[in-house]
């Protein structure tokens, strides 16, 4: 096959990217954070995503990288994902600093990820000093000009807050403020596949206009659904796979660790 040909075929092929996320990690491994340590949960579903998808095209993390965000939690993850040897992206979240956090472009470009046919496009919605989250209008220019760059494209939108309420009375406050400036940007193209996101720490579905919006559960602990007061859910933590085909569908699917031995601090009132 001439090399032509076979950039051809590469380019058309299917694709498999994983999303993570909430992994708030400390400033130090060892620390511990309402009774679990996020570092042994963070490489655990790593080592899962490893045996599972040895030949991921992509890892996307949805934010809230840090729950310690200082400068040496964020070197310690690039230091570990470098060494992981997958292409590797991230958006900040509510317990992320916008100060030290590694954007991949600056403010208020989006970054935009090309992996074959596929583009995935990541907004920052975290706002410094706030649980819940904005994109700033800046943004949502930007993202428009690129959206109408990208309409021969298929396209994945990732942000850290959920657009849609999650029915938990506790967590919708926190949830996507300007959801509907983001859907007002979103609405004219119809190449957009799914939007993922992070911050709720559950698994979840919503659609709107055709268009998947898909939460996934944290690497770290996780939130009871349908609880309208804090609270934990005792089960595993996990990450997402999404197989990327070239015809444009995708297919889904998450996974959590197995035999992991939940342990929380339930006596934390708030998060």
């Amino acid at each position: 096959m001439n090399a032509e040909k076979l950039q051809l075929t590469e380019f058309h092929k299917d694709r498999v990217i994983i999303q993570i996320t909430d992994t708030h990690l400390m400033d130090r491994p060892e620390a511990e954070f309402v009774g679990i340590n996020p570092e042994e949960n963070f490489h655990a579903v790593m080592d899962d995503i490893k045996q599972q998808y040895p030949h991921v095209d992509a890892i996307v993390h949805t934010g809230d990288l840090a729950q310690a965000a200082f400068p040496e939690t964020y070197d310690r993850y690039i230091n570990y994902m470098k060494e992981f040897g997958v292409d590797f992206y991230h958006i900040p979240g509510n317990h992320d600093n916008l100060r030290f956090f590694p954007f991949h472009t600056p403010e208020p470009r989006p970054a935009v990820i090309s992996i074959g046919q596929w583009r995935i496009i990541l907004l920052n919605s975290a706002v410094s000093g706030q649980t819940d989250g904005r994109i700033q209008n800046e943004q949502l220019l930007e993202l428009k000009k690129i959206l109408a760059q990208l309409q021969d494209c298929f396209v994945i939108i990732a942000c850290h807050h959920n657009p849609f309420e999650m029915r938990s009375k506790w967590l919708d406050q926190h949830k996507l403020k300007n959801a509907d400036e983001l859907k007002a940007v979103l609405e004219p193209f119809q190449n957009i596949k799914a939007l993922i996101h992070g911050h709720v720490h559950q698994e979840s579905f919503n659609e709107w206009n055709g268009i998947p919006f898909i939460s996934t559960p944290a690497t770290c602990v996780q939130f009871k659904p349908l609880s309208q007061e804090f609270a934990f859910d005792q089960i595993a933590p996990g990450y997402r796979c999404l197989h990327l085909k070239a015809s444009g569908e995708f297919e889904t699917v998450v996974h959590r660790l197995k035999n992991f031995k939940v342990t929380i601090n339930e006596e934390i009132s708030g998060y």
